[in-house]
């Protein structure tokens, strides 16, 4: 069973039927209904292995995701992009490969080897740097990536990111206006873009309420609830009345560290965070999360990645994305966009 058996049932073209069965490009809903209907009962099955032949590609998106170690939460976060991938590919040829990404020396030969080998036809990777070594060697090579997070390398990129400044402003903002004026902030490593970039939030944001950043109330390093339950008990010592959490897993351990000091009521304490999910739903705490849905990350990065690979210009794929404010606890939601 071939396309041009298909093109001869219904007395079209093979490119009108290739392009049915591929995305419907330039081809009426109801010619593409027909197409795959009549492939279906046919029992046409596409031949991937040809296809990667007759064009030399290799169909597989590669995705080097910073998954979390700890098992007894899981990860919320890559998790979910990853769903956004599989989401967004579904309607292709494409298949996508993830890889924890590696925080060491060993990142960019990684990179190095997919590109020598030829192991996909385009990367994703996250954790970015002002300066990432990983861009860098992609750009010289002329290889297709797309970053989730930006860089400050003159040459442009593919990217998709989160405006981290924003979302660190909005969420500690929130904080302030609930009254809170000691807020400590719980984030990764500042040697990656989005750690600056919230830094610079939160900080404007205590400004703007007439209130000098402390930095004996910031605390950074690798993001993980034990780490975060561990800091919060000096960040209290230090007089914290609030805390601004990087993601949901930060947000759980600060929570717990709060709990381990103060016990239950943990109501007098304020929590904020970046959040890709509806955590705050299941939580008996009110809490501020700056809110854009890690599927809708992963989708994006899979489309600006499949038009890189399709040619387009680094200009035209990138993307930066504000998060919604959305409070809940205590029974009530409100959304704030």
């Amino acid at each position: 069973m071939t396309l041009k058996t298909i093109a001869n049932e219904l007395g079209v073209s093979v490119t009108t039927v290739a392009r049915a069965l591929k995305d419907g490009h330039k081809i009426g809903p109801e010619t593409v209904r027909k197409v795959r209907e009549t492939a279906d009962r046919l029992g046409y099955v596409r031949n991937l292995e040809g296809a990667k032949l007759r064009t030399g590609k290799t169909l597989i998106a590669m995705a080097f995701l910073d998954f979390a170690e700890e098992e007894e939460i899981g990860d919320s976060g890559a998790v979910g992009i990853l769903n956004g991938f599989h989401k967004c590919l579904a309607g292709t040829d494409y298949a996508v490969r993830a890889v924890p990404a590696s925080r060491d020396g060993s990142a960019v030969e990684r990179i190095r080897e997919v590109v020598r080998g030829r192991l996909a036809d385009g990367v994703i990777f996250d954790l970015t740097e002002l300066q990432d070594t990983r861009a860098r060697y992609l750009l010289e090579a002329d290889f297709p990536f797309v970053t989730y997070g930006r860089t400050e390398l003159f040459s442009e990129h593919a990217w998709f990111d989160i405006d981290n400044e924003f979302a660190a402003w909005q969420s500690t903002d929130a904080l302030l206006r609930d009254g809170c004026r000691r807020i400590a902030l719980i984030d990764g490593d500042p040697r990656y873009t989005f750690v600056r970039q919230r830094l610079r939030g939160y900080e404007r944001a205590l400004r703007e309420h007439g209130i000098e950043p402390d930095t004996a109330l910031r605390h950074h390093s690798t993001l993980a609830a034990n780490i975060a339950r561990t800091a919060v008990g000096p960040l209290l010592d230090r007089g914290a009345d609030g805390f601004v959490c990087s993601n949901e897993l930060t947000f759980l351990g600060a929570r717990a560290g709060v709990r381990d000091r103060i016990g239950d009521d943990v109501r007098q304490i304020g929590f904020a965070l970046r959040s890709g999910t509806s955590i705050g739903k299941y939580v008996a705490t009110k809490v501020h999360a700056s809110h854009y849905s890690h599927v809708s990350t992963g989708r994006a990065l899979a489309e600006l990645l499949l038009k890189r690979i399709g040619g387009a210009d680094p200009r035209d794929c990138q993307h930066l994305a504000r998060t919604t404010l959305v409070t809940t606890g205590n029974g009530n939601e409100a959304i704030i966009p």
